[in-house]
């Protein structure tokens, strides 16, 4: 009686299962009737996997990096297309590496290797981790897409440190 039951309960508990996962899997990677994505999204970026949903076409909400491994690489939110709040960035080992935080529009002009005047639309402020989690350097970033993706550049004053967390120089760019 008790082997029935059990069996009983696991078909049922398993049907449940693969009906909530086939619902589930309808509400992933969909687009509003303008053609947008909308809604939760699943993508493999070649390198990595990413989580994020969508709003009118536009990244709003949390964001998940996932390695190869399937280690969480990235964690963060976007609010109307736009890095916000902040950001963390794993190792291949779990330990933080770096943050990201106070997303702003850019209007500093910079001159690169050429001597050109440019404007990078985007910057944060940056701290990157030793391995001990012990600070190894701070300052503002600035970028033109993706801090992720693209080439990015220091930009004002930058702090660095040794493993001990002592201050060892600061650089003005």
């Amino acid at each position: 009686m008790k082997t029935r039951f059990f069996v009983t309960c696991v078909c049922v508990l398993m049907s449940f299962c693969v009906c909530a996962q086939k619902e589930y899997n309808d509400k992933v990677n969909k687009r509003n009737n303008k053609g947008q994505k909308e809604g939760y999204w699943i993508e493999d970026r070649g390198f990595d996997t990413i989580e994020l949903y969508y709003q009118n076409g536009r990244k709003s909400g949390v964001f998940k990096s996932y390695s190869k491994k399937g280690t969480l690489d990235a964690f963060g939110e976007y609010t109307d297309g736009r890095k916000s709040g902040t950001w963390y960035y794993f190792g291949d080992r779990g330990h933080l590496e770096m943050i990201q935080k106070d997303f702003k529009i850019n209007t500093d002009t910079v001159s690169l290797d050429n001597n050109a005047r440019y404007i990078y639309p985007y910057k944060c402020y940056t701290i990157t981790y030793y391995p001990n989690g012990i600070v190894q350097n701070e300052g503002i970033l600035l970028w033109d897409e993706d801090s992720e993706l693209d080439t990015v550049r220091e930009y004002g004053e930058w702090k660095y440190y040794d493993e001990s967390g002592k201050l060892i120089r600061t650089k003005v760019f």
